[in-house]
Order: structure tokens, then C-alpha cells, then sequence
């Protein structure tokens, strides 16, 4: 039987239906005024090579020529890798999509490193679309993933070989955002950078030089001088709601003695190893860097939004951080989660990116509907324990933001401070303002 299709050129009917044999004129003239099951067409189908070649099928060949606007989405004569069955996904070309077959024994794995470099498009039943973008990869970058990290796991993954234009991609977008921070440290703002060369590029600039406080001893110096700190460290910082601090990646990857001799490699196993080594996403961000020190100089407060305008612009997007441990000049809050909340792991999770290098990031934690990002919130006011702001859309918001607070934290209710249209209480310091 012809196939049931229309013409979208001319908007007539082609071909026959499923259920009823080809009729004549005056069949398919009957079957346009609607007395049968037929459909009506006003030219004969397609013939070529002996056969009835139908608009759908028309369709689908000029779809993927390459002269046709819909050329660029077919990928068919992608070259598969011979092991390409063991691979979860695969990388198109020119428009930077992922798509991950949803059935596959390494899906949960490869999904939790997608979620990590690309944004989500569509995710239905069977495969799952992402799509690599600029803002994506900052926010790989943020948590601590390094460029050749992300490369090497696509590579490892993809079914297909990775192609130049998306390695370029990632390179340019990954080499230079992350290597220089703007930290809010002693009530003082600081550039730092673990290199000194992008400080250096950074201070070549006029208008960051304005920026910058210097002191008698520099102000006749060319070169600037930078000055150097310790490394930030997690150290023992323990997230409330969670029993202990983060075991380090490398403690955790090692084999307990005798364990797995005589065993014989388990391919799933292997495969998971590749996540635990190249790209762990529970690993804390100190490795190797407690003995570390960064470069860095210091900036004036006026002047923050100049610089981070201007760092931009010279390809230095700035991560900010703030290093609430050593902050000496606002008071602590006393505040923590009552000892019967325990906060599930996916929330940990996201509170260890916000705080895995001993430091609280600034960024956006997203959370499904329901999956409790109030209580995220709150967690993460327990632990910088110093004054804070939460800003809500509606006076119903701000009311219930202050009784979570009350229901999960050990905050008195006095600290509590609520700023609306309608209410506005007294700012004591240190303190909670919902608003």
C-alpha cells in the first residue's frame, strides 16, 4: 500500500489509505465530498525506479541534502567507534548537542557529568537531549572541573569521535573563565589567581590598575608587585545536617588491603572508575592545595562593578567567592540546624559545590519543584553563621521563608527580621532579613 501523506508544496492529497484499495476518478471524487474512507488528491504520486515514492519519503531525501536548510541536523554518516555499544551518548557537530540514550547501563553516570557541563533540552523516555553553551561551561569550570578533564570524559563516552569545532568550543570557553576570583576576605576585597600571569594581563589594563589599592612603596614601581596568600582548604569545614566532613577522592578511590585480588574486572566497575578518576563530582577542591600559595592584590570596594566589567572584557570572567571563616569583622550568627534535620544527599550535593573549597561560592544552586531548596537555604545560612538576606517574590514567601527558618534552624525568633509593605521590624545585627 502507497503511503498516507500530503503534499505541503501545493497542499494536495497523494496516495492511498491503509485500509482501502487504489479506486478510480470516481472513488477518490466520491472520497472528497466525504463518502468514504479515502482521501482525495489532485495528481498522481511520485514514480521513480519502478516504485511509488510518496511526499513523506520526498521529504525525508531532501532533508538530508546537503544544500537543504535541514541538512545540518542529520548526522548519519557520522563515523560509530567499533565499541560504540559500550558509549552512552553521542556529540553533534556544528550546533554542540548531546544526546544520551537513556538505556544505557552508564546512563546515571553519564548524566550526572552532562548535568555538570551542559544544559538540559528535552529528556524523555528513552534519550536525553543537552546542549553545551557558554554559561554551561562556566558553570563546570565553577565547581572545580578542569578543561582537559571535560574533553577527555567526551571523548571517553561519546560514540562518535568528538569533533575540533566542539573542543575549540570548550577550550575557548573554559581556558581563561575560573583562573582569576574576586574574594571578599577581612571585609576586603581581593583579586587572587593560583598563576600570576593572568593577574599580570589583568594589571596591564589602565582601568584595572585605577582599581586597585596600592600602597607608598608601589606607586613608583612599573612592574606591579603582587602579593601571596595560602591556598584555600576545606580543611574540617562540616556542612550541618551531614555527620562529616567530605572523605578526599583520593582516600576513597583506594583499595582496602586484599581487596579485588583473584576478582575478575568488572566492566561496570571499570567504567564508573573513569568518572572517579578524571572527573569525581564529590571531590573536594583542595587537592593538593594545602601548601599552595595564590597570587593576588587588593581592590577598592567603589570600584568592584568597574573591575569584574572590565575583567570581562579581557576574557577573565571572575568567580566570586566569599571567605566567611576568616571574616573577623561581622559578628557570627548563632545559628544551626536543630539535631533532628538531616538533609538528603542530593542536597549535600549541591551545598558541597558552594563550599568545597572552604569558601562560599557565589552561583545558583537549581533544584526540581519540591526537592527542598528552602531547606538548601537555610543549610547554607548555618554555615557561613553570619548575617544574611533572603529576598522574596510575595509577602506570602517571606512568611514562610521565616517559618522554616523557625521549623529547621535553631535561630531565636528575635533575630528574625520580616521587611515587607506591609510589615517592617527592626534590623538588629546580627540577624535574619526576610524581604
Amino acid at each position: 500500500m502507497a503511503e498516507l501523506v500530503s503534499s505541503e508544496e501545493d497542499g494536495a492529497w497523494e496516495g492511498e489509505s491503509d485500509d482501502e484499495p487504489a479506486r478510480g476518478a470516481k472513488g477518490r471524487k466520491g472520497a472528497a465530498a466525504g463518502k468514504g474512507k479515502g482521501v482525495a488528491r489532485r495528481k498522481q504520486p511520485v514514480r521513480a525506479a519502478g516504485r511509488v515514492v510518496t511526499n513523506g519519503a520526498a521529504r525525508r531525501a531532501r532533508s538530508i541534502s546537503p544544500d537543504d536548510d535541514l541538512g545540518g541536523n542529520d548526522f548519519s554518516d557520522l563515523p560509530l567507534r567499533p565499541d560504540h555499544a559500550s558509549r552512552p551518548f553521542y556529540v553533534m557537530p556544528l550546533n554542540r548537542t548531546i544526546v544520551l540514550e537513556a538505556f544505557h547501563p552508564l546512563a546515571n553516570q553519564a548524566a550526572d557529568f552532562l548535568i555538570a557541563i551542559a544544559e538540559p533540552v528535552s529528556r524523555p523516555q528513552h534519550m536525553h537531549e543537552y546542549k553545551l553553551t557558554m554559561h554551561s561551561l562556566y558553570a563546570a569550570v565553577s565547581v572545580g572541573l578542569d578543561t582537559n578533564d571535560i574533553i577527555d570524559v567526551l571523548s571517553r563516552l561519546s560514540k562518535v569521535p568528538v569533533p575540533a569545532e566542539i573542543i575549540d568550543f570548550i577550550r575557548d570557553c573554559t581556558t581563561s573563565y575560573g583562573k582569576v576570583k574576586l574574594v571578599l576576605k577581612h571585609n576586603r576585597y581581593y583579586v587572587e589567581s593560583t598563576e600570576a600571569e593572568p593577574l599580570h594581563k589583568l594589571l596591564g589594563d589602565a582601568t584595572v590598575r585605577k582599581c586597585r589599592v596600592v600602597d607608598g612603596e608601589q606607586m613608583d614601581v612599573d612592574e606591579p608587585v603582587l602579593g601571596q596568600d595560602k591556598a584555600p582548604s576545606k580543611g574540617d569545614l562540616v556542612i550541618p545536617g551531614t555527620t562529616k566532613p567530605a572523605q578526599p577522592a583520593a582516600d576513597a578511590a583506594a583499595p582496602v588491603d586484599g581487596e579485588g585480588e583473584g576478582e575478575e574486572a568488572d566492566p561496570g566497575r571499570e567504567a564508573e572508575d573513569i568518572f572517579g578518576t578524571l572527573v569525581d563530582l564529590e571531590r573536594d577542591d583542595d587537592r593538593n592545595l594545602d601548601d599552595d600559595a595564590v597570587h593576588t592584590f587588593e581592590v577598592k570596594a567603589s570600584e568592584i562593578e568597574v573591575l569584574k566589567r572590565e575583567a570581562l572584557r579581557l576574557d577573565y570572567p571572575m568567580l566570586e567567592e566569599y571567605d566567611f571563616r576568616n571574616d573577623r569583622h561581622n559578628a557570627d550568627l548563632e545559628i544551626d540546624l536543630k539535631p533532628t534535620t538531616q538533609i538528603r544527599p542530593y542536597q549535600e550535593k549541591s551545598l558541597s559545590k558552594m563550599f568545597g573549597n572552604g569558601r562560599a561560592r557565589s552561583g545558583i544552586i537549581v533544584l526540581p519543584c519540591g526537592a527542598g531548596k528552602t531547606l538548601v537555604g537555610i543549610t547554607a545560612a548555618c554555615t557561613i553563621k553570619k548575617s544574611c538576606i533572603v529576598l522574596c517574590t510575595s509577602g506570602v514567601s517571606v512568611m514562610q521563608w521565616k517559618t522554616e527558618f523557625q521549623r529547621w534552624s535553631t535561630i531565636a525568633d528575635r533575630q528574625i527580621a520580616v521587611f515587607t509593605a506591609d510589615q517592617k521590624e527592626k534590623v538588629r545585627r546580627p540577624s535574619l532579613c526576610s524581604r
